[in-house]
């Protein structure tokens, strides 16, 4: 045999090892998460979601042992945010990322995964505009026009025709503003009033009194969680609102998780998003008893937790779609194009074209259930492709 020859079977040789190699290394995986500061609670939801998905499904995948590394934002600093993407894709040696809880957060990693070919999976950033920014990116939270929209067509059905709406005066209340007067117009109804309400509002009953005054039949409502969106409630509650007939929809203001906020004045209220405790299905029934086990019987789940646990979802096809070779960047995405899967939300899908998730949206009611207030879903709006997509073409 020619040396030439010989040499050329030894490169190869050498190659196949380090591509076999590669193939069984392990896979690191990212989670830029809100661990302290003012949106903690959103940390704990990721950390209990991902925790749950890995007893359930191990830390083996492929043939690869998966390795977790958090990094926490610890407040709205997207600034933060980017160099903690920096850190673990050029330090920590990441294949892939997952988090994000604020848009902001998202929107400043987009370069970053962009130039390093590094797929990120955003568990709850919502703003419809973040997936045109990075070819990287793949969402299973939502837009907030897949949350917005439904209750503009659902109200409508219902006989309403006259709606007010009031959001806090930030970009995420705008978008459900735009979403739901853009609906509920189509359909022929009317919008008899708009409110965007400064963030550092702490008195809302001018706002209540001016909603109770135009006598809508709907109000459409986007306020932060927590004390703002419990005293805007009560607020209502007290100009008789609440008890008008109106409907009163939110997003997940009024989620099972942020009950401890309100009081019964709630009651009748409505929300609408990706997924409650209450729905019935296997999927959701397996999740609740694993999160029980995993993260004790007291924890709620709620839409950021599912985010987080069908985030790794994604991320296990990621790497189980290239078992056996070395992990590729772009070859992970193209392999969750199309992807669609049974969650505790119900069915999903992630769109080719968008990398953006379809899915089931809830309109839920706060209902006294064996004596707790919980969100019992009364309409079920099937297999929503974000409306954003079509409203605004590229």
């Amino acid at each position: 045999m020619g040396s030439g020859i010989w040499r050329a079977l030894v490169v190869a040789a050498c190659i196949l090892s380090a591509n076999a190699a590669m193939a069984a290394d392990k896979i690191r995986i990212g989670i830029i998460a809100h661990l302290s500061g003012p949106f903690a609670d959103s940390g704990k939801q990721f950390k209990n979601g991902v925790d749950t998905f890995v007893a359930q499904h191990g830390l083996t995948v492929g043939g690869r042992e998966v390795e977790l590394i958090y990094r926490d934002v610890g407040g709205p600093n997207a600034d933060v945010a980017r160099r903690l993407a920096e850190e673990l894709i050029i330090k920590e040696k990441v294949s892939l990322l997952g988090g994000f809880y604020l848009s902001p957060d998202a929107s400043a990693v987009a370069a970053v995964v962009t130039q390093s070919k590094t797929p990120a999976v955003i568990f709850n950033a919502a703003s419809p505009g973040i997936m045109r920014q990075s070819p990287f990116f793949v969402r299973t939270s939502q837009s907030l026009w897949q949350s917005a929209t439904p209750p503009a067509e659902w109200a409508f059905k219902q006989g309403k025709r006259r709606a007010y709406i009031a959001v806090s005066d930030y970009a995420p209340g705008y978008d459900v503003q735009e979403a739901f007067k853009r609906k509920f117009v189509e359909m022929g109804g009317e919008v008899i009033g708009e409110d965007r309400i400064p963030l550092n509002t702490i008195d809302y009953s001018p706002f209540a009194e001016r909603i109770a005054n135009a006598k809508p039949d709907v109000v459409e409502i986007f306020i932060p969680n927590g004390a703002p969106s419990a005293n805007f409630i009560k607020s209502l509650s007290a100009q008789g609102v609440m008890k008008s007939g109106a409907y009163v929809i939110g997003s997940a203001e009024t989620d099972d998780t942020e009950q401890r906020y309100f009081d019964d004045t709630v009651l009748g209220a409505y929300s609408s998003i990706y997924y409650a405790p209450s729905l019935q299905n296997p999927e959701n029934e397996a999740f609740k008893l694993a999160l029980a086990k995993t993260a004790g019987a007291d924890v709620i789940p709620n839409f950021a937790l599912v985010g987080a646990y069908d985030g790794m979802q994604v991320l296990y096809r990621m790497i189980e779609a290239q078992a056996g070779k070395p992990f590729d960047g772009p070859a992970a995405i193209e392999s969750v194009k199309g992807y669609e899967w049974k969650s505790p939300r119900g069915p999903a899908k992630i769109e080719p074209a968008t990398r953006d998730i379809t899915q089931n949206q809830y309109i839920r009611q706060v209902q006294m259930v064996d004596g707790k207030r919980r969100n019992i879903v009364v309409f079920t709006a099937p297999m929503i492709v974000d409306p954003w997509v079509a409203a605004h073409p590229q």
